[in-house]
């Protein structure tokens, strides 16, 4: 099974940093392959532009967003690793996102709507957030957060959703409750390992 890690946080120490090396971890001692897009250490050009735009409905990409394509295309399975600000990704991965998930790429329009174009790959979200679970729920967050990237963006490209993991208060909690979330990492991954 081909893996490709989308990670989106400035920093290598934090909570996210730890999930994405609980997958990496994972999946390396089930000997699947593995590829990692830092998109910090990047420095990814996260501005789609009027040249992109003009590109894209040419049927050509930068270079930059073409080598994306490729490690997309590659892999069976896509993690992607970030935190929740403002409720949502970091720009970062929007930037990411409108790039990269481009048309004539990811999907394309039709007479019958827009036509996902990356099936046969399946998905995986892990999302931390500082608000307690209680708070996410009261602003009905959670399914807004869940339908943003799982409906609006991965199902959109035909992408399967296996799971979309929100951990809160990751600031406030425990080593211990620290330590269960990256243990539901790992069992998460090892399920979507089966299922492969």
């Amino acid at each position: 099974m081909k893996n490709l890690i989308i990670y989106a946080h400035p920093s290598k120490d934090s909570f996210n940093g730890a999930i994405k090396n609980k997958i990496e971890k994972t999946l390396k001692g089930k000997g699947h392959d593995i590829k990692v897009r830092n998109l910090y250490d990047m420095m990814f050009n996260s501005v789609l532009s009027q040249e992109d735009l003009q590109l894209f409905f040419q049927g050509e990409y930068p270079a930059d967003i073409q080598e994306e394509h490729n490690y997309i295309s590659w892999a069976d399975h896509l993690y992607f690793v970030y935190p929740t600000w403002w409720y949502s990704m970091p720009a970062l991965l929007k930037g990411y996102v409108d790039r990269v998930f481009s048309t004539g790429f990811a999907f394309r329009y039709t007479e019958n709507g827009p036509e996902g174009l990356l099936g046969g790959r399946k998905a995986l979200v892990f999302q931390t957030a500082s608000d307690p679970l209680e708070a996410l729920v009261a602003r009905d967050m959670i399914s807004a957060m869940n339908i943003t990237i799982g409906n609006g963006i991965l199902q959109y490209c035909d992408l399967e959703v296996l799971e979309h993991k929100i951990f809160p208060a990751v600031h406030h909690v425990s080593t211990e409750a620290r330590e269960q979330y990256l243990q539901e990492v790992e069992e998460i991954v090892l399920n979507t390992c089966k299922r492969a």
